[in-house]
Order: C-alpha cells, then sequence, then structure tokens
C-alpha cells in the first residue's frame, strides 16, 4: 500500500521531480504556492500527476491560507460568516479546485479558538464552539464535496488549545476533557473520507504526538468515533517531529493509513525507506 504523500519543486514536473515520484513511489502529491504560478500551469501540472496515477491535495482554506493567492481572492473566515453562506463558499472554492484538477483540500480546520496568538491558527478557526465549528465548518465541507473535491478536517484531536506553533515547536496540551473539542469531528467525519491528524502531545492521553499514537488514531479516532475513512499525518518535516523516517514508521504503527512529507527530498526518501523496509 503507498502510503507517502508527497511535496515537489518549481512548477512543472521536470527531470528531478520525475526522478523523485519514482524512487518514493508516492500515493499522493501536495501542492503549495512554490509549485503555482498560474491557472493553466497549475491545471497542466496536476493534469500529468494524474496520468501517474496520483491524487493530488491542497491546503485552500481562506484569506489565511489560499495557495492560490496569486490568482483567486478569497475571503476570510468573518466576512464569509457575516454572509451567511459557508455551502455557497465551499461550492466556490470545490469549483476552482475541480476546475484545476485538484482531488483533495486540506481543510476546514475544525479546531476551536481559544484565542491564543501564537499556535499558526489565527483567523483558520470557523468558531469558539464547536456548535459553531459544526454549522460553519460544517457548511463548507458539504460545498465543497458538492463540486466533486474531497475535504479533510483537521487537526485531529483538536489543536485549538495549543499555545505553541506546530511547525516550529512540539504543542504540549494539558487539558483534561477534550469533549468540546472532538465534537466537531464526531458530527462532521461522518460525512467525509479523510481526517488529518495533527502534532501535539495530549497530556491526558500518552506522552506520543496524537500523529504517531496508536491510542489516538486507533483507539480514539477509529474505535471510539467509528471513522473508517482515510487518516493522514500533517506533515512530519514540521519541527513538532524529529526524525522522518522514524516518524513515519511510527504513524503507520500508530494506523495512520498516509504520511505526509512535503519538502526536502531527501527526507521524503528518508520517509519511504523506512516505511519500505
Amino acid at each position: 500500500m503507498k502510503r507517502l504523500y508527497i511535496g515537489i519543486t518549481g512548477v512543472e514536473l521536470d527531470e528531478a521531480n520525475r526522478r523523485l515520484i519514482q524512487d518514493a513511489q508516492p500515493a499522493g502529491v501536495v501542492l503549495f504556492g512554490r509549485n503555482i504560478r498560474s491557472a493553466d500551469q497549475v491545471r497542466e501540472l496536476n493534469r500529468e500527476l494524474h496520468r501517474l496515477g496520483l491524487l493530488v491535495a491542497v491546503d485552500q482554506e481562506n484569506h489565511r491560507v489560499n495557495r492560490l493567492r496569486d490568482f483567486v481572492r478569497l475571503p476570510t473566515i468573518a466576512e464569509v460568516k457575516a454572509g451567511g453562506d459557508a455551502v455557497g463558499f465551499g461550492k466556490r472554492v470545490g469549483e476552482t479546485l475541480r476546475e484545476l484538477g485538484f482531488d483533495l483540500d486540506f481543510a476546514p480546520v475544525v479546531d476551536l479558538d481559544y484565542g491564543a496568538t501564537d499556535n499558526a491558527l489565527q483567523e483558520r478557526c470557523w468558531g469558539c464552539t464547536a456548535a459553531e465549528v459544526v454549522k460553519w465548518a460544517g457548511g463548507f465541507i458539504d460545498g465543497l464535496q458538492a463540486e466533486g473535491v474531497a475535504a479533510c478536517p483537521k487537526h485531529f484531536p483538536g489543536l485549538g488549545r495549543a499555545t505553541k506553533d506546530s511547525h516550529e515547536e512540539l504543542p504540549v496540551i494539558p487539558a483534561t476533557d477534550l469533549t468540546e473539542d472532538l465534537r466537531p469531528f464526531e458530527e462532521l467525519l461522518p460525512r467525509c473520507r479523510y481526517v488529518m491528524v495533527g502534532h501535539a502531545r495530549y497530556t491526558a492521553l500518552e506522552e506520543a504526538p496524537a500523529s504517531l499514537s496508536r491510542l489516538v488514531i486507533t483507539g480514539l479516532l477509529r474505535d471510539r468515533l467509528g471513522f473508517r475513512g482515510t487518516v493522514l499525518t500533517d506533515d512530519l518535516e514540521m519541527k513538532a517531529i524529529r526524525h522522518v523516517g522514524e516518524a513515519a514508521k511510527r504513524a503507520v504503527a500508530a494506523g495512520a493509513d498516509g504520511v505526509l512529507v512535503c519538502h526536502d527530498p531527501a527526507k521524503i526518501r528518508e520517509a519511504h525507506a523506512a516505511l519500505s523496509g
């Protein structure tokens, strides 16, 4: 089973990218701003990736996280809520991504907004309560998927309480009751085929980051919540995680179906070697 979702360099499938794909044998490719120059260019790139049998994903959330910002303007979450139409917003995003050849959107963020200022979630959360998130993020999911693009809610089991940015270090979340944080996942995952597990350590659960934890992925997500879709980790190159190859093996052993390694070709090859060994 192919488990890697990788990033590539540049805006075309040059020889180096083709060699990386041949070496890593990924299930899919994740495009970032560095890969996107124009609508015609990204459409052709995605056609080539599809010819290789690869799923193509992107993080396309809202104004704050918009990989297509050079030619697509997206509103903020506040603007969407003021307009009262999250379904319509999801349809707009879904139509754009479908026309460009994307299969999967790593969105929406369904973490609760606890007001932390340095956890990288500012302006990305749909609400402060589970009810708000279910309403607005749920509307986005319905609109997006109505256009044929799969949603991938994140960051299970809820990253909103983090006071550190997992791009830079491993957040430690000491909460003993995650009921409210889990509720958006409980209510929205039955609509979805994918979910992304975040990098944070939950002291009420265990010492391992959630993305490497069998208790979280198999025990909580699979057994308790009953999710039977595809479980992906957040990017293992984030600084919250060390030793990409070892982490890839641990994530799969914990129950993840796929792991993201999105930037460094050497680390992508390291993860592939670890998963093939």
